[in-house]
């Protein structure tokens, strides 16, 4: 389910927690045939995580730093997901993650929050990086945490909040709907 952003193809927002968002940034976790990577440069990620909802603004990188944070994303990517479908996840990884890159705070003066202080992701090249592991420890961290399902959608795996536990597709209109289509195919189809 693809939306343009800024000239560039973007998933669309459907987990219910900003910091489930980057793991649907790739779809056929499942290793299916139809893999589709939304993260292609750093520019896929800075125009991404505006478009979730991570920063308020662009973050801007040189390609030689760009290239490494896009490496950097795709790493913890993996990790998190694993973390949270219960696969075998590579919690050092994700725990180095969040020691190195654990945003500071700022106070309300500084930045026209109406709170005390606001969350600093700094202004480099990792800024993105920064809110992307912030937010997944935040949820890691919480029992929302156990709340969290993968779309049973074949070749999707997409993940989303599921409170009620009642929940099965990451979009009805599009994976419950392919599942639909295909059940009544497999009910209907002539006997050979």
């Amino acid at each position: 389910m693809p939306v343009m952003v800024d000239g560039l193809r973007m998933p669309a927002i459907v987990a219910g927690d900003v910091a489930l968002e980057i793991c649907n940034t790739r779809a056929a976790w499942d290793g299916g045939a139809e893999t589709h990577e939304y993260l292609h440069s750093y520019e896929h990620v800075a125009v991404w995580a505006r478009h979730a909802g991570l920063l308020p603004d662009l973050a801007t990188a040189d390609p030689a730093d760009g290239d490494r944070v896009l490496a950097r994303v795709l790493e913890f990517r993996r990790a998190y997901y694993q973390a949270l479908t219960g696969a075998d996840a590579d919690w050092s990884l994700i725990s180095h993650y969040v020691r190195t890159l654990a945003p500071g705070l700022r106070p309300a003066a500084e930045t026209g929050s109406e709170s005390a202080a606001a969350w600093d992701y700094g202004d480099d090249a990792e800024r993105p990086l920064r809110a992307i592991v912030h937010q997944a420890a935040r949820l890691l961290a919480s029992p929302g945490s156990t709340e969290v399902r993968a779309c049973a959608g074949a070749g999707c795996g997409w993940l989303f909040r599921d409170p009620r536990g009642r929940r099965r597709w990451c979009v009805m209109a599009v994976c419950g709907n392919r599942a639909k289509v295909a059940r009544h195919a497999a009910t209907h189809r002539p006997a050979a």
